[in-house]
């Protein structure tokens, strides 16, 4: 695992990345939302040979539509790249809002935390430095 790297962040992006281990394919995920504990994803079976466009990627169906992830993970994926973003509609945020739900939080801060992401999606990606240290992940903004 890598102690930094370099992300644009972006709600409702599409990053894809290349598993060595794998033969080189390519895979792609959906960002929903992220915070410095977790980051909640949908993720897709389709692989690809080589980097595929977002045209190729926006009208996928996810396999799985929410996964919440280790945001420490993110440093593992060197080669990650968003190759675009599309805004994200509460349709794609129900598996996440049941995720919450059996989290505890109310309906009302669902909703209240949905259009805060809904929001998100439509401002540019954030450009962010993750870092590792004492086994926390340090988030910060590039310039």
């Amino acid at each position: 695992m890598s102690d930094a790297i370099d992300i644009d962040l972006s709600w409702g992006g599409y990053y894809a990345s290349t598993n060595a281990e794998d033969g080189g394919k390519v895979t792609v995920f959906r960002l929903l939302d992220f915070n410095t504990d977790a980051y909640q994803a949908a993720l897709f079976t389709e692989e690809f040979a080589s980097m595929p466009t977002l045209e190729e990627v926006a009208d996928l169906s996810p396999f799985i539509g929410h996964v919440p992830i280790d945001a420490r993970a993110l440093l593992q994926n060197r080669d990650l790249r968003l190759l675009g973003s599309r805004p994200l509609s509460r349709d794609d945020l129900v598996g996440y809002a049941y995720y919450l739900e059996d989290h505890g939080m109310t309906p009302e801060e669902i909703r209240s935390l949905q259009d805060d992401i809904l929001q998100f999606t439509q401002q540019p990606p954030l450009r962010l430095r993750l870092e590792l240290a004492n086994d926390e992940l340090v988030v910060s903004e590039r310039k």
